[in-house]
């Protein structure tokens, strides 16, 4: 390839699956590694990436081991490969590991850049050729790892490890998974003081949303739990990660409900959120709850599928103990699934959800 051809490839934005690929940089053209590399990402953009089928430009290790094996595809819903015209900010190598770093974003009607996110891909070579990698599985070396358990619990060189929260995250997963009739599985836990570190640690330097007041939150996917600001122990996650897999004919609602009743939401316990709830319902009166279905954040801390899901499943374990829990895990998929099994094992239908859900806050105190 001349010179000139590689001119072109570099400063010419070509498409790919219906993602425009431009550069903002100039390579060194004679430098045919650094051209495979960019001509792997671009072949990879172009292959629909975010069906997360098997893959000629990805590692085979990753693929074999992970069935999302590109863990920054489910960053963003329906995926980050949904059409956002891709800039290639820089690209550097380290040894012999190239780093692309991609902006995904697009100008507005007013000129104004929407910025969905800036990530980092990792190429390493694999018998001869280079497949990319996830950051991840790189950033990660420089962390530290202590395994306790079921946990191997990767956290920043500057973090002082607390042995007894991670013995405390070890008996919640026996308990939990005692109760719902499930052997425990081994899973990584990556832990910092802020969720921006973590995000980073898997190549994202920015997404959409980041910024704000620094909260805890955490995340699930793929036998890994991701936790900023509740160090070793964050129960709501490690139940996502550990129960889900089992009950692929859950609610979301069904899920995190339980997630919330058991292992709280953001540092906070179910009560907190419930309390919090209580006093918003009272000053939204015209909020109809037997369509809380359609309901979704209520602020920044608190959404209604962590309240009112836990208040539900609290309803549940009342009634019939882990085993009617376990039958609400198993009750279905859509938004009838979900009413229907409320109205058979609480007696409760959807037409008197709003009533009874705000007598039932009404009584938080007592709990």
């Amino acid at each position: 390839m001349s010179a000139f051809q590689v001119f072109l490839l570099f400063f010419i934005p070509s498409v790919a699956s219906s993602q425009q690929v431009s550069y903002n940089f100039q390579p060194d053209s004679s430098s045919l590694e650094t051209l495979e590399v960019m001509q792997l990402f671009e072949n990879y953009l172009a292959s629909n990436p975010q069906h997360q089928e098997k893959n000629a430009y990805w590692n085979t290790e990753e693929q074999q081991n992970f069935k999302n094996y590109d863990f920054l595809a489910s960053e963003f819903q329906p995926s980050l490969y949904m059409g956002f015209p891709v800039h290639v900010l820089s690209i550097k190598t380290h040894e012999d590991i190239y780093e692309i770093k991609a902006q995904f974003s697009y100008s507005q009607e007013d000129g104004s850049p929407y910025v969905l996110a800036i990530v980092n891909y990792m190429a390493q070579k694999e018998n001869g050729v280079y497949k990319l990698v996830n950051a991840l599985s790189i950033n990660r070396q420089k962390w530290r790892c202590t395994t306790v358990g079921w946990v191997d619990f990767y956290y920043p060189p500057s973090h002082s490890f607390n042995q007894k929260k991670a013995e405390k995250l070890n008996d919640f997963i026996d308990q939990i998974c005692s109760n719902f009739g499930i052997e425990p599985t081994p899973f990584e836990y990556y832990l910092a003081d802020d969720f921006d570190e973590i995000q980073r640690l898997k190549g994202l330097d920015y997404y959409l949303g980041m910024g704000g007041s620094s909260k805890p939150r955490g995340k699930a996917g793929e036998h890994k739990v991701y936790c900023g600001g509740m160090g070793e122990y964050y129960p709501h996650e490690v139940f996502h990660v550990l129960i889900d897999k089992h009950f692929p004919n859950k609610h979301v609602w069904a899920s995190e409900g339980i997630a919330t009743l058991l292992g709280g939401s953001r540092g906070k316990s179910l009560d907190w959120h419930l309390k919090k709830t209580k006093s918003y319902l009272q000053k939204h009166p015209e909020l109809n709850l037997n369509e809380m279905l359609t309901l979704t954040n209520l602020d920044s801390e608190t959404a209604f599928h962590y309240v009112l899901g836990g208040l539900i499943a609290r309803k549940f374990i009342e009634k019939g103990g882990w085993n009617l829990l376990t039958e609400l895990m198993r009750s279905g998929k859509n938004d009838q699934d979900y009413y229907r099994s409320i109205e058979q094992h609480l007696g409760i239908n959807q037409m008197e959800l709003n009533e009874f859900l705000r007598k039932e806050l009404e009584q938080v105190s007592e709990y």
